[in-house]
């Protein structure tokens, strides 16, 4: 009798247990939901209930921090996601390595920052994101060979994140790779072509190009500098002449010298020629140069990726429909050509992912 009371006793524990379990996982999804919908607090009150039935749910403390990183209370982000490090859960470390930076740096904490990705990534291996934010985080501190040196790796990881790109373009123009922060510039544009940060990257994209002119207004950039002074610089300004020495095998002088010859020729053709024609035209330019002016070994994305990609597209019958679509957020002469010809942003969709074949 003992046995078979002590039996019932464990099988309504074992229930209860699974019960618990079940919940504590379904509250999680409910906050997930919540989150995804903006409503953080609410996510908040979930992922609370379920660590009241399952006070080691991991995954719980990580949603937490996650939520608390969105309301910006960095302190909670940072209990939270430090105790899925500590736990050394392999499913969210990554993830949760990169919360807790993110929280750090909003407490301005860059440098801690910087120490925990570096250690993140020791212990869980490369991964995309935890690189790509040490790019970030370098740039913002205006070290810009190490913010280089971590945002090619992002890259190298996976091309199909568009902010990748984009800081790609902040920094090779800050140092001086005009050439290459074109390719970037264009690289993100393809990717995420209107957006608000679209726009001003066209824009930034036209004043290295000489289209548009130089000084006046400095440009809004996406990403925050963080300046020694501690002010926030969130603009840049292009100087008038970049540097024309080759660099990486790219004879830069012959590069200008093209661009500027293309926007003499369309000045003296046409009085006030359209800017959408311009960019075309001085576009096409550069991309049919680099060959041209290609003086040594063809190594990195410069010369294996960035110029075959856009050498393809430059010299294909998609050519206008491709600036028509990286443009839309800059012309709004695009926005209403894209709108009115479906039919040949389809063609273009299709030849883009599926190629001449």
């Amino acid at each position: 009798m003992k046995q078979f009371i002590l039996i019932i006793s464990l099988l309504t524990c074992f229930s209860y247990y699974s019960f618990a379990q079940k919940n504590d996982k379904t509250l999680i999804n409910e906050g997930v939901e919540l989150h995804d919908s903006l409503e953080f607090e609410k996510a908040i009150d979930k992922y609370n209930e379920a660590l009241k039935l399952n006070p080691e749910s991991m995954l719980a403390k990580y949603e937490l921090a996650l939520s608390y990183l969105e309301l910006k209370d960095y302190n909670n982000a940072i209990k939270y996601a430090t105790d899925v490090i500590e736990s050394g859960n392999s499913e969210i470390l990554a993830e949760s390595y990169n919360v807790k930076s993110e929280a750090l740096v909003g407490l301005n904490k860059i440098d801690e920052a910087i120490q925990l990705l570096n250690e993140g990534i020791k212990k869980t291996g490369n991964h995309f994101f935890l690189q790509f934010n040490l790019a970030l985080n370098y740039y913002k501190k205006r070290d810009l060979e190490n913010a280089l040196k971590y945002v090619r790796q992002a890259i190298d990881m996976s091309k199909s994140s568009s902010g990748a790109f984009l800081l790609n373009a902040y920094i090779t123009n800050d140092i001086g790779l005009w050439v290459q922060s074109l390719l970037s510039f264009q690289m993100f544009l393809t990717l995420e072509p209107d957006s608000k940060r679209s726009q001003n990257a066209f824009e930034e994209m036209m004043q290295i190009m000489r289209i548009k002119p130089t000084s006046g207004k400095p440009i809004e950039r996406s990403f925050v500098q963080l300046q020694m002074n501690g002010g926030n610089d969130s603009t840049h300004i292009i100087k008038d002449i970049p540097p024309l020495n080759i660099e990486d095998g790219l004879d830069r002088k012959a590069v200008w010298d093209i661009i500027q010859s293309k926007l003499n020729k369309l000045n003296a053709n046409e009085k006030e020629p359209s800017l959408f024609l311009t960019f075309t035209e001085v576009n096409k330019a550069i991309v049919n140069s680099l060959e041209m002016t290609h003086n040594g070994p063809k190594e990195g994305a410069m010369w294996n990726f960035f110029v075959p990609f856009f050498t393809q597209i430059v010299n294909s019958e998609h050519y206008e429909t491709y600036c028509k679509y990286i443009s839309v957020s800059y012309f709004p002469e695009s926005l209403e050509w894209w709108n009115t010809n479906k039919n040949k942003g389809e063609e273009f969709k299709k030849w883009f992912e599926n190629g001449d074949d």
